[in-house]
């Protein structure tokens, strides 16, 4: 299978069926870009355009699926059974789809928040051909999600554990601290300096683990999905680095 012009296709996800979308720029594609949502999110949810804007100006075909188990998009599952190990799998069988449909084709994995753990998960397997990691806003663990909604105030964190079911048990076994030393690709890492659910100091965090292959850019006065200018210019030169 080759990758086409704009279309979607549909997968078989950890729930059921996901969604795909799939779309080429003009001319010959230089690579792939693999994006992931978070937890709840969409392909085209308004953080995710900039980078699928900027993609598609570098010649790049991007792979965006629309994950299971959120409340925003039409692919299968319930919000509220989300498990960052069904996310992360799903997010494989996406990485799986793109590396048949094209399987000597330069790429790179990018994600927001969950996705970007995901992302950061399956380069550590060091998929074939893969260029780097954009991660923005990133999850490093279920922990320090954990500590991070404590700071928010005294229901925030009991909130998390009614919305979502299985938080309280399954995302603290999910930790990008071991698995984070042996991504061998450059990383480029995104966060709002005003982002409470993933902030600076964990982007930092992860920093350490990648070592000289991290570049954190911390945007002012951007939350934990930012959208302003400042943010769309260092996703351009954020895949700029990573394409070399």
């Amino acid at each position: 299978m080759t990758l086409t012009a704009e279309h979607a296709v549909v997968l078989a996800g950890s729930a059921g069926p996901m969604t795909v979308h799939v779309r080429r720029p003009a001319g010959t594609a230089r690579g792939t870009l693999i994006l992931a949502h978070g937890r709840n999110g969409a392909a085209a949810a308004p953080h995710l355009v900039p980078i699928l804007a900027a993609a598609t100006e570098r010649g790049l075909v991007t792979v965006a699926p629309d994950l299971c188990h959120s409340a925003n998009n039409d692919s299968a599952g319930a919000a509220c059974d989300f498990t960052m190990a069904a996310h992360l799998a799903d997010v494989a069988t996406v990485v799986e789809w793109a590396e048949a449909a094209e399987p000597a084709c330069p790429r790179l994995l990018a994600g927001h928040s969950m996705g970007a753990y995901a992302a950061l998960r399956l380069a550590a397997r060091h998929p074939a051909h893969l260029r780097g990691v954009l991660a923005v806003a990133p999850v490093i663990s279920g922990t320090a999600l954990f500590a991070a909604r404590q700071a928010m105030g005294p229901d925030a964190l009991p909130a998390l554990f009614q919305e979502v079911a299985a938080a309280h048990d399954e995302w603290p076994r999910h930790d990008l601290a071991a698995v984070a030393p042996l991504v061998d690709v450059p990383v480029a890492i995104i966060v709002g300096a005003d982002d409470a659910v993933t902030p600076p100091a964990h982007a930092h965090r992860l920093a350490g683990w990648l070592g000289t292959r991290a570049h954190v850019d911390v945007i002012p006065g951007e939350p934990h999905s930012p959208l302003g200018p400042a943010y769309v210019a260092s996703v351009g030169h954020a895949l700029d680095r990573l394409l070399g």
